[in-house]
């Protein structure tokens, strides 16, 4: 039995369980964000595949070949956001399996010593990666929104007297 101030060994535990949990609220998070970005990309395509399917595409007020980097540039986007989902769902598990072998640790199951830092220092490369590919889909974002706002502006300009 330890001494006044030595923690008792469950209390221990579920401190050194807290930061794996902690990770898993952030990556959750972080998972959510993407979720709501494909979202976007998806409505935004479908708006657009759906003009042009119904020959409405010169109804929008740009020339076809602008319709059609902007549907490559949302197929891409859609690929970073889909692979920035994979990779933060994954560092979710690996953040859950990290909290599970600092439990098992405990119990004596003779894990290595190294095997949960090793899962958290996965799961936090995997939230790097995820979080790159996040940063990288923003960017195609912003470019994308702010050619929108060039036609948009030229448009007008041609319209007024």
């Amino acid at each position: 039995m330890g001494n006044a101030s030595t923690p008792p060994g469950a209390v221990t535990l579920i401190a050194a369980m807290v930061t794996p949990a902690l990770l898993i609220l952030g990556a959750a998070s972080l998972v959510a964000s993407a979720l709501l970005r494909m979202g976007r990309v998806v409505d935004r395509t479908r708006t657009l595949a759906a003009a042009i399917h119904a020959g409405e595409a010169s109804h929008l007020g740009v020339s076809t070949t602008r319709l059609r980097t902007w549907l490559e540039r949302h197929a891409i986007r859609a690929r970073h956001a889909e692979r920035s989902i994979g990779l933060l769902y994954a560092a979710v598990v690996v953040f859950i399996a990290t909290s599970l072998s600092l439990a098992l640790d405990r119990a004596g199951a003779g894990l290595p010593v190294w095997f949960p830092a090793a899962l958290a220092i996965a799961g936090t490369f995997l939230l790097l990666g995820g979080g790159a590919f996040m940063v990288a889909e923003s960017r195609l974002s912003s470019r994308q929104i702010q050619e929108e706002i060039t036609d948009a502006l030229a448009r007008l300009k041609e319209t007024q007297p």
